[in-house]
């Protein structure tokens, strides 16, 4: 069973992923999000698999103008960005935390 651990903090949303990214996970974080909220803070060291799902919401997300942080993200991420011809689109530099 997937599952989040969520902490709002000002503007900003921490989730740890536990299991997949997938609908269900998407669901949950956007349960925990509000209008104030302009930054995700996502740790995915847990995380197994991302499906599109995951990826349409990350990308919608940062096409919003919203931030976003990826720590520890699952190589299939950059997989199916490849795959989709998003991979120019994302500022690895900026998303991926080290």
């Amino acid at each position: 069973m997937n599952t989040i651990d969520a902490r709002k903090k000002g503007k900003r949303l921490n989730v740890t992923v536990q299991g997949d990214f997938n609908l269900h996970t998407k669901k949950m974080i956007v349960s925990r999000l509000n209008p104030a909220i302009d930054k995700l803070v996502i740790n995915l060291i847990n995380c197994e698999r991302i499906d599109s799902e995951g990826i349409i919401f990350l990308h919608r997300w940062l096409q919003q103008g919203n931030k976003l942080q990826l720590i520890e993200p699952p190589a299939i991420l950059f997989e199916i960005l490849e795959i989709l011809n998003l991979d120019s689109t994302w500022d690895f530099e900026k998303i991926i935390a080290n």
